[in-house]
């Protein structure tokens, strides 16, 4: 499969290539990172870049391109396989479409080729594989991006298992040859203002089924009385539930500007991302989420986190 990923790449001039919206850090690493690959290895192709802005701590730039570009373009599609959380909705214009994910979904957008692999930490850690595999010429930005997007869906190699750990740490250390400021990633991730962390701390109380699920309401009013980005809320302050011994799934929800609520869900030990899907989400096992349409339906979910805790203890 990575052969036949280099063969398109080499078979195109313009390479397009998108990802999920609201970019974390593993969004951001593998789309920078296969552009920059392709830009060390071919620099003849012009590649482009699009989807939405978030806080990204490396030098980056999204492209403004008209649809025109993407004809008979090679298009990737980065880091989901479920159409309503592509960024950018053109993904289908070009006239070869090549899918790649880790999350434990299928593939909705009908993709010339799909490169799965739900085993793995991070789409970053696959953007690497093939590469290797196609005996691609690094170069620093590549794999700082690539480190970016691994460090990010690990939890800083928090969430590794014994299942990925040997390729996730082979791909580590072969990045590891290059110049990272791994410094300035990890002030990224844990560095803050005071502002913004007495900020936080008025979302770190939290609500308790029978069967210990903890879960937080954020109501629209409270995200934009605290002064934080919707992020910094939603995804931001959902691990404040985490590391508790008694507390083995965790869930944090957040009204949007339109009234949806995005749900984050997180668990230690117990696969949940089948829930995640009942209710149109999906993701990882242990790290997954949902777009809600209610209050009612994220009342749903923690009914069913609870009754997998019921059945924990049975």
């Amino acid at each position: 499969m990575e052969f036949k990923i280099i063969e398109a790449i080499k078979a195109h001039k313009t390479i397009i290539i998108h990802r999920h919206k609201q970019p974390d850090l593993d969004a951001y690493g593998s789309q920078l990172g296969l552009k920059a690959l392709i830009k060390e290895n071919f620099k003849e192709k012009s590649v482009y870049v699009v989807g939405d802005d978030q806080s990204y701590p490396f030098e980056h730039e999204m492209d403004l391109i008209d649809d025109s570009v993407y004809k008979d373009a090679l298009v990737f599609v980065l880091d989901t396989a479920a159409d309503h959380l592509i960024a950018d909705k053109r993904f289908n214009l070009g006239g070869m479409l090549i899918n790649i994910d880790h999350h434990r979904n299928d593939s909705n957008i009908n993709p010339d080729i799909f490169y799965h692999k739900p085993e793995l930490i991070s789409c970053s850690q696959m953007i690497a594989q093939i590469a290797i595999e196609g005996n691609l010429k690094f170069n620093d930005i590549a794999a700082t991006h690539i480190y970016a997007g691994i460090v990010g869906d690990s939890g800083r190699f928090q969430f590794i298992t014994n299942k990925n750990a040997k390729h996730t740490f082979d791909i580590v250390a072969y990045l590891m040859n290059y110049d990272i400021d791994i410094q300035a990633l990890y002030d990224f991730q844990h560095l803050e203002s005071l502002s913004k962390r007495i900020a936080k701390d008025k979302f770190r109380d939290f609500n308790l089924t029978e069967y210990n699920v903890a879960y937080r309401f954020n109501d629209l009013a409270t995200i934009k009385s605290s002064g934080l980005s919707f992020q910094e809320v939603s995804r931001g302050t959902v691990n404040m539930m985490a590391g508790i011994k008694e507390v083995l799934i965790w869930a944090n929800f957040s009204e949007t500007e339109n009234g949806e609520i995005i749900g984050e869900f997180r668990s230690k030990n117990i696969s949940i991302v089948d829930i995640a899907k009942q209710f149109g989400g999906g993701g990882h096992a242990n790290a997954c989420g949902a777009t809600l349409e209610s209050w009612e339906a994220a009342l749903e979910v923690i009914k069913c986190f609870n009754e997998r805790m019921k059945n924990e203890n049975v």
